[in-house]
């Protein structure tokens, strides 16, 4: 029973987020029901449905996304050093922070958890620029990600 709770607890936490109802039944395993009528209660309109991006290679097409996104995996990044056993909560907590120093950023709960998850997979890393120590997010194997530091635009040496 309490685990349950747990459950729905969490299923609130990210509706208020508004994570989407893909990722909040991944995280909770509630009942797919059950999570639209608590997201129609609490927001006011149905939660957001559909099949969740398997890639953020989307955020390449726009800098300041990827800064923004580089920014959450910096933070997450941290939390996670300090609390390896956290999981999503950990996410939550990156994603708190994140949005009080960028309240008007445009990255949502759902893509701040696909960078959390590619980051634990390894198909994200996160490296330091040598020239001005600004995080990097790199993402493995694909052509797309960006070469250079969003920062002072030097490019980066991505060996492991």
């Amino acid at each position: 029973m309490i685990k349950r709770l747990k459950q729905y607890e969490l299923t609130v936490q990210l509706i208020q987020r508004q994570a989407r109802i893909a990722v909040i039944i991944r995280e909770t395993a509630v009942p797919k029901d059950l999570i639209k009528a608590a997201y129609k209660e609490l927001l006011g309109r149905p939660g957001n449905p559909g099949p969740i991006k398997e890639s953020i290679r989307g955020l390449t097409h726009n800098v300041k996304r990827y800064k923004e996104a580089t920014l959450f995996a910096k933070l997450f990044r941290s939390i996670e050093t300090e609390n390896i056993q956290g999981g999503i909560d950990n996410v939550i907590q990156a994603f708190d922070f994140f949005k009080m120093s960028l309240p008007d950023s445009s990255l949502d709960f759902t893509t701040a958890w696909l960078v959390a998850r590619d980051l634990r997979n390894k198909q994200l890393r996160l490296i330091t620029c040598h020239q001005c120590c600004s995080p990097v997010l790199i993402i493995v194997g694909s052509e797309k990600s960006l070469e250079r530091c969003c920062v002072c635009r030097t490019a980066v040496k991505t060996e492991p």
